[in-house]
């Protein structure tokens, strides 16, 4: 019986994943702005990598790829404590090793998420959730982009996206031009810039409005069965 009721609590935690890290997505990215001291942003960023990887162990995934995955999350992690204790020599080429891990990380997760649900042999309403998780993604690794761009041309932008280690304009610049909301107060001056934030705008259109489409059209179809 005992066995039986932790199959059942451990069916429900799958049935949920996606709920889950959901909700650890848009906490980080609310309180992101606001976090100044960097405990609480080494704890949401603690909590945000092993959600992730929680949920990539529900995947079938060779463990060779598991451990690979799980290593990279490790090392990001470390490497912002680093940050945060300033332990680096070198700021040019720390903030570009920090935000290539984190770039290598999150999008190996959007790659495993958005293989999960395309081939999901049924689309629930967690599912669907998931798909809005890998827009959120691409919002963050898009902002890794910027980041690295930056470390090598500080003078792509109007403006200056990272100061003092901090991401929020990294972030706030990305989702702005994924939503094609474009306030203007930052723009794009080299050509890299230019192409990187039409690539992102381009991505930002056509994501929701095919995948998702489909994700909610094919459950609604298997509702009305």
């Amino acid at each position: 019986m005992r066995v039986l009721k932790f199959a059942l609590k451990s069916k429900n935690k799958t049935k949920k994943k996606y709920t889950q890290l959901l909700t650890i997505l848009i906490v980080n990215f609310v309180l992101a702005p606001f976090l100044r001291g960097n405990i609480g942003e080494l704890v949401l960023s603690g909590i945000f990598l092993y959600t992730i990887i929680v949920i990539v162990k529900t995947f079938s995934l060779r463990p060779i790829l598991f451990r690979f995955f799980s290593s990279i999350a490790i090392l990001a992690f470390l490497l912002e404590i680093i940050g945060r204790l300033e332990l680096y020599e070198s700021i040019g080429v720390y903030l570009f090793l920090i935000q290539g891990v984190f770039a290598l990380y999150l999008g190996v997760a959007v790659y495993l998420i958005l293989q999960d649900i395309l081939f999901a042999n049924q689309v629930t309403v967690d599912i669907i959730r998931g798909g809005i998780c890998v827009y959120f993604l691409i919002g963050f690794v898009w902002a890794l982009f910027y980041g690295i761009g930056v470390s090598f041309d500080p003078q792509a932008f109007s403006q200056s996206l990272i100061e003092a280690e901090s991401y929020g304009k990294s972030i706030y610049f990305s989702f702005t031009t994924l939503t094609t909301l474009g306030y203007g107060d930052i723009i794009p001056v080299s050509p890299w810039a230019k192409m990187l934030t039409n690539l992102e705008a381009i991505v930002g259109q056509l994501y929701p409005a095919i995948l998702i489409s489909i994700l909610v059209s094919d459950y609604l179809s298997q509702r009305s069965k």
